[in-house]
């Protein structure tokens, strides 16, 4: 994994919690956009290739599923898999275990775990990159 900065788009409909990823994610070292809802996230996000990884909560994932996967896929092909924080363990294993999430956090979580999924996500996004630029060049 490099020590790249990377862009983190954050989904969260509960502002203190969107806050302290956001603020999480900036010690880290890389670049959140935070979002309360994910119209405005794809709204402002639109096409933008450089986003490596997307945090959502899972209670608003949870009214649009599968639609939010879509949507948010649908500004970068090449973003890292979801980071989900979740309440409902069994019902978010079937979508990790169809793909459509990388990791979750079971609220409440540790901050380190947080950052371990984090950057699980981050180092996807980074090798889905460098394979399209081996094989584009």
């Amino acid at each position: 994994m490099s020590n790249l900065s990377h862009k983190v788009l954050v989904v969260i409909p509960y502002v203190p919690l969107l806050e302290l990823i956001g603020e999480v994610i900036s010690d880290m070292g890389h670049t959140p956009l935070l979002f309360k809802t994910e119209k405005e996230a794809v709204s402002q996000c639109s096409n933008d290739k450089s986003i490596a990884g997307v945090v959502v909560d899972w209670e608003l994932s949870m009214k649009y599923f599968p639609n939010i996967v879509k949507r948010l896929r649908e500004i970068s092909p090449y973003m890292g898999n979801f980071v989900l924080i979740n309440t409902k363990d069994t019902e978010i294993r079937k979508h990790i275990n169809n793909g459509d999430f990388c990791c979750y956090m079971q609220k409440p979580f540790a901050l380190e775990k947080f950052e371990k999924g984090l950057l699980g996500c981050i180092d996807e996004y980074e090798k889905v990159i460098e394979r399209c630029e081996c094989s584009c060049s």
